[in-house]
């Protein structure tokens, strides 16, 4: 009886002892012997990086990693050789405001591309696939976090199969169609990590094998289970995830009630989890506080808080420890080389796209053999899909013997060539002068593989009518174009007398004309045109004496553009520079002969948050004007402020003014920036006719105040202005001015 009873005793601690977590052991049974699990979360990801750090410290050498969203960026980065220190020097680098959106600085897209600001329109497109209409899967397409993953993948140990990483590694994604969790256990690794951290309707899905991948948050924010599944003897999960509002708190900001519902979505997979979690398994959970989803500008304060949670929970962890040898092989795996340098052998472009594969390659300006300078190419991979004939732009590097390839692929856009874009426009000087505008811009990119270009322009209300224009890059490098376009616009034009408007005029004008031209850089373009043009005015309002006025118009064109400003709405630096020589030919239809030059010309500076913008703007006609159409007109809000619109007029014009204004907020509004202004001007300026001279007594005095905001639907301004000889007015203005 007592040797039965020694036995069973002897058993049971034999039971217990062999339950005891001992890293330096081999596994009794298949399966990796430590993982280490980290959840998603958004921002507060970032706290993983610190408890990296402490695992470090205490020789802990995961045997698999397995991870969600934000935890599989930070666990593939691990997992593939960089460092936790390497890790956050890369999240202290990263422009994480700018990383969540697709486009690049106005001062860095194509000449071309920043003429799309050029009316203010709403900012959003309604694409087509054909006549079908057709809406982005996620508010953005993630191409800069795409290439920013590329580019960390790049630079560490690859392999198609993640079993052959320095570190093993799993991502977890959903199947956005059924919700189901789906197991990324090989192929890019950068597109496993962006597919796990796919949140729906901000990101679109990742298709991958057939199945579109979301944030795997909404199936495993925590998985513990899958980790279990794949043989996990011993687990170390860190759960950053989004804590659940309380009851007595209230749901008042967007971003308080994006974050709610994040936590709403993974807090019932969590928890599942989480009861999963045995006697040898370990959960850390670091106090992030207030950090929420968003929080990307609290970086290094969620590191240092998820180094604290893993130092508190030091005692536990130690019993995780490897021993010297498995220590020694985890610490000699390959690491990361983000200092190293990496030439590249030969460049592959794999070009699905409607555009021809020597565009592609001539805008990446890559001279093979060189030296691996990703910074650049993912500055230039953003300019090349910001001509918008791409969709998601990717690249890799492929290693053959001691050769390196990088493959840049280039898909076509998951819509069709053709975009609607919609603007409005409205002002009110609330003594007598108002209008309205309601545009609509359609565009055909890409017509075909040179990059060509259909643009349409609509416009209704007070002024009127319909542009079109046709334009065709000539050469690989997009430099050299041709142009045809036409066009034909109605529009008003009151005429004054001694401050009070005595007529108003209807004008209509068709033209037909031919372009051709240079692109310089980003900066600039050189145009050569020829024209023709019938314009006729007819009287509204007014006195019946008045007549109706016509004729036909043909002749020459040059012009210079300089287009640098980082805005065309309150601009804080660069110039605008438009210069525009015109002369009549009577082979292409003129009536009359003239010949004229007008040119503008501002500079947006800031100092903090002011700004100042000196204008200056001239024309002449150098021969007597002989039509009403050769005249140059003055007045209105900045354009000597408190007289009517266009009140003054005449052979030659001059207007020189000084802007100013202060950046007072920037404001979210349910997910969108507004930011308010408010300034002033000083103008002087004046219309002449013959021989009259242009002289400092000759200039008329005028000022504004204003404040302004940039909305997304454009300025909306609300001003007063002031002109010599008590003029006085109010302005309200709000979108596309026409």
């Amino acid at each position: 009886m007592k040797i039965s009873r020694i036995r069973s005793v002897t058993i049971v601690l034999l039971a217990l002892i062999l339950a005891i977590p001992a890293a330096s052991e081999e596994p009794a049974e298949d399966g990796p012997k430590v993982v280490l699990v980290l959840s998603g979360g958004g921002a507060r990801g970032f706290a993983h990086i610190g408890v990296l750090r402490v695992l470090e410290e205490l020789h802990i050498a995961p045997d698999l990693i397995v991870s969600t969203s934000m935890g599989s960026i930070i666990g593939g980065m691990y997992a593939s050789g960089w460092s936790p220190d390497e890790i956050e020097e890369v999240v202290k680098a990263v422009d994480w405001d700018g990383i969540f959106t697709d486009k690049v600085p106005r001062t860095d897209l194509s000449f071309r591309r920043k003429q799309d600001d050029r009316p203010v329109m709403i900012d959003g497109r309604l694409h087509f696939n054909g006549f079908k209409p057709t809406i982005s899967s996620g508010v953005i397409q993630g191409q800069k976090l795409n290439l920013l993953l590329s580019a960390l993948e790049s630079l560490a140990v690859t392999s198609t199969d993640f079993d052959r990483l320095p570190i093993p590694f799993r991502a977890v994604a959903a199947d956005i169609a059924n919700g189901e969790a789906v197991v990324i256990s090989s192929g890019n690794l950068a597109q496993a990590m962006r597919a796990s951290m796919s949140v729906p309707g901000a990101l679109p899905p990742v298709m991958l094998d057939g199945r579109e991948l979301v944030d795997g948050g909404i199936a495993a924010n925590l998985p513990i289970g899958i980790a279990k599944d794949l043989g996990a003897q011993h687990i170390i999960a860190v759960d950053i995830s989004s804590p659940l509002i309380s009851e007595d708190e209230e749901l008042g900001s967007f971003v308080q009630i994006f974050t709610h519902l994040n936590s709403l979505l993974t807090a019932s997979n969590r928890d599942r989890d989480v009861a999963l979690l045995g006697p040898s398994d370990l959960l850390i959970r670091p106090d992030l506080g207030d950090i929420s989803f968003i929080s990307f500008d609290r970086a290094q304060e969620a590191a240092a808080i998820g180094e604290e949670a893993a130092r508190h929970d030091a005692d536990s962890l130690r019993g995780f420890a490897a021993g010297e040898q498995r220590w020694a092989e985890f610490s000699s795996r390959p690491r990361a080389t983000p200092d190293e340098k990496m030439t590249i052998e030969t460049v592959r472009i794999d070009n699905t796209s409607h555009v021809g594969d020597r565009l592609v390659r001539d805008a990446l300006t890559l001279d093979v053999p060189e030296i691996f300078d990703t910074d650049t190419l993912i500055q230039a991979l953003l300019e090349l899909y910001n001509t918008r004939y791409f969709g998601r732009i990717g690249f890799h590097i492929e290693e053959a013997e001691d050769s390196k390839e990088l493959v840049v692929d280039t898909p076509p856009p998951s819509w069709g060539p053709g975009s609607l874009q919609f603007g409005v426009g409205f002002f009110d000087d609330f003594n007598g002068d108002d209008g309205y505008a309601l545009t609509v811009r359609h565009q055909l990119l890409p017509v075909n593989r040179r990059g060509g270009e259909w643009e349409t322009l609509f416009e209704i209300g007070t002024v009127g009518g319909i542009a079109s224009e046709f334009y065709q890059p000539l050469d690989w490098k997009m430099r050299w174009f041709v142009a045809p376009s036409a066009e034909y616009l109605r529009g008003t034009q009151k005429i004054w007398f001694e401050g009070e408007a005595i007529a108003e005029y209807e004008f209509r004008t068709a033209e037909a004309r031919l372009a051709a031209g240079r692109v310089l850089g980003k900066w600039g373009e050189l145009r050569l045109g020829a024209f023709t043009s019938d314009v006729r005015g007819k009287p509204l309002i007014g006195n019946p004496d008045f007549e109706s006025v016509g004729e036909r118009r043909g002749g020459g064109t040059l012009s210079f553009r300089i287009d640098t400003e980082d805005s065309v709405v309150f601009p804080r630096s660069g110039a605008d520079v438009n210069i525009l020589y015109t002369v009549s030919s009577e082979t292409l239809g003129a009536e009359t002969e003239f010949e004229r030059i007008w040119g503008s010309a501002s500079y947006a500076q800031s100092f903090g948050e002011y700004t100042i913008v000196p204008f200056i703007e001239y024309g002449d006609n150098l021969e007597p004007a002989e039509s009403f159409f050769d005249l140059f007109f003055i007045g209105g809000f900045g354009r000597l402020s408190g007289l009517g619109e266009k009140e003054l007029f005449g052979e030659r014009v001059f207007l020189a003014r000084l802007l100013g204004y202060r950046r007072l907020v920037n404001m979210n509004i349910v997910g969108m920036q507004v930011l308010i202004y408010a300034g002033g001007s000083i103008e002087a300026g004046n219309a002449y006719f013959g021989d009259e001279p242009l002289t400092w007594d000759s200039l008329q005095n005028a000022w504004s105040v204003f404040v302004g905001a940039d909305t997304f639907i454009g300025p909306a301004i609300l001003g007063y202005g002031h002109s010599e000889g008590g003029r006085n007015r109010v302005y309200f203005s709000i979108g596309h001015q026409f």
